[in-house]
């Protein structure tokens, strides 16, 4: 009770401190009731309104046959009768181990340079419906924010601190081929679901998304892309979940890194505003500027 208190008071505050800064409220939920926890829209840059050019959906679609494979009786599933955090679990097993701790956490250990695949309990187990391997598919549970940002366009902040390793969203969205994604003109809001099994898929949160679809660049992350299996084993089309990678402190913007590919074709139009000392996107271009002056250097004394 003290700490649901110290936690209204806290946002309390803060809300007041916006308010006295000309930040407006433009939405208290744009989820529209489909999350568990509200997600309110503000700004207090400009006079730019809650964004309404996509539709909100709490988990991802698809558009045409793609063919999922969701039979149960294919499932491989667990038969525990604890709480699936023994390494007998089978499901546990696909995932080399449980990894969830017991308030739904990712361990301080867990690989965040190439994260194990994740399949939690499913319909097909033995298990309850409150055992410890089923985090993502319980959906969004952390308190989060869209607003506008001074350079970045829409982003989102945390409203609580969320310790690492909490399950902060998913990227949700429309799942199509590849070979769709490249006849889409704007590719703003695209995830690959590079699993190199089978044909690639992407996620397009561009007309159907949730909150996800808004996470800008940070060259300094703190959240990390695991992919997840809940429902379904069909290994073409996991979850995407964000975790957090570090402690993310109330109010602060989250963010994912894009990575090097998208900065190749990206930065040709604009650059990364995130304002990080650390700017990875230009550590090509750094690398091939040193070696152009080690060149030169050469020559000048060769020349001597």
């Amino acid at each position: 009770v003290w700490t649901a208190l110290n936690t209204n008071k806290k946002l309390t505050e803060a809300r007041r401190g916006r308010e006295r800064q000309g930040e407006r409220l433009l939405c208290r939920d744009i989820s529209r009731g489909y999350e568990a926890v509200p997600i309110t829209c503000v700004n207090a840059v400009d006079n730019e309104p809650c964004p309404d050019n996509f539709k909100y959906v709490p988990d991802s679609c698809v558009t045409s046959p793609l063919n999922i494979d969701k039979d149960i009786t294919r499932l491989q599933h667990c038969g525990c009768a604890d709480d699936c955090s023994s390494s007998s679990c089978m499901c546990a097993q696909l995932s080399l181990r449980c990894w969830y701790d017991s308030d739904g956490r990712l361990p301080l250990d867990f690989c965040q340079f190439e994260p194990p695949v994740l399949f939690e309990c499913n319909h097909a187990c033995s298990c309850w419906r409150s055992c410890r391997n089923r985090v993502v598919q319980n959906g969004l549970r952390v308190r989060l924010q869209l607003f506008r940002t001074e350079k970045m366009g829409w982003g989102v902040r945390a409203m609580q601190d969320i310790p690492q390793g909490t399950f902060v969203c998913e990227y949700v969205g429309e799942i199509i081929r590849d070979t769709e994604a490249d006849k889409r003109e704007n590719d703003s809001f695209l995830f690959t679901l590079d699993n190199k099994v089978g044909d690639i898929h992407c996620i397009d949160a561009k007309t159907f998304g949730n909150i996800g679809r808004f996470i800008n660049h940070l060259c300094e992350p703190n959240l990390l892309a695991v992919r997840v299996f809940t429902t379904h084993q069909d290994l073409r089309f996991p979850r995407i979940a964000f975790f957090s990678s570090q402690p993310i402190k109330a109010g602060q913007q989250i963010g994912i890194d894009y990575g090097e590919n998208y900065w190749r074709v990206k930065s040709k139009y604009f650059s990364c505003q995130c304002g990080s000392v650390n700017i990875k996107m230009f550590s090509s271009f750094r690398t091939l500027l040193l070696v152009l002056l080690v060149f030169i250097n050469l020559i000048y004394f060769l020349n001597i």
